[in-house]
């Protein structure tokens, strides 16, 4: 499974990373969303979660360890990393029996309605009480998604918010529920024969444009009317996703 890509095509996908990264930089989030969302018009998508899944995870090795809570952060989410590994083989299973199709149509569905979701941007409460099987629940909803996905960071969010962490732990705790999964999905993407060596070199190729992209990006970040650049990267997923859809129906 070795694709062939010509210059072109291997500067699109490098400008998309680049300006997922960008994404990421300003605002923190969106660069998977972004590239899952763009790569499939450029390469096969097999090939773009393949990719997609190592960048990210690289792209948060130095968030996890900037916070200086690694060995906190372990010891207090076990339930969430139990859950992430129950569900990235449950995720596994049913891409492997995906068709492409299926597969783009959900992914197009997922950035819509992340897009909507964040938009509406509800304020959710768990209480302490449900709190090990709420955690236990998103981590296995997270696995199952990241597999299909290769974006699993809204159900991470959504339980962190919901548990009221303050930003310094949802940083750490981000970081680690991103590295965790993505080792455990690349793993699992290698056991059904969509990750191999040259898409794991592609992959690590793509880290270098997604990195100055998020440099670019942080620089800007001062600069920016924020909640407006926001809500256009939200109305951009939504077209994006929408339109995958719609190649798929159409």
């Amino acid at each position: 499974m070795v694709e062939a890509l010509d210059l072109i095509v291997w500067l699109a996908v490098l400008g998309i990373f680049f300006l997922g990264g960008l994404i990421k930089g300003a605002l923190g989030f969106g660069l998977p969303l972004v590239t899952i969302a763009l790569l499939p018009l450029v390469i096969p998508t097999g090939l773009a979660l393949a990719v997609n899944v190592v960048v990210f995870p690289i792209m948060n090795v130095f968030q996890f360890v900037q916070a200086g809570m690694m060995r906190e952060t372990l010891g207090r989410f076990p339930m969430m990393l139990l859950g992430i590994l129950l569900g990235v083989p449950m995720g596994a299973l049913l891409l492997s029996g995906l068709d492409e199709e299926l597969l783009i149509f959900c992914l197009g569905l997922f950035v819509a309605v992340f897009a909507i979701f964040n938009g509406i941007n509800p304020r959710l409460r768990i209480p302490e009480s449900r709190r090990p099987l709420a955690e236990g629940l998103s981590g296995v909803a997270a696995g199952i998604l990241g597999t299909l996905t290769s974006t699993n960071g809204p159900v991470f969010v959504t339980y962190l918010t919901g548990i009221g962490a303050e930003r310094r732990v949802m940083i750490s705790a981000l970081g680690l529920f991103f590295l965790f999964s993505g080792f455990l999905i690349a793993g699992s993407f290698w056991f059904i024969g969509i990750m191999n060596g040259p898409r794991l070199l592609m992959a690590l190729t793509c880290t270098l444009p997604a990195g100055l992209g998020m440099w670019v990006g942080n620089r800007l970040a001062g600069r920016l009317p924020a909640e407006s650049f926001r809500k256009l990267i939200l109305l951009v997923l939504f077209c994006l996703g929408i339109n995958m859809m719609l190649r798929v129906l159409l």
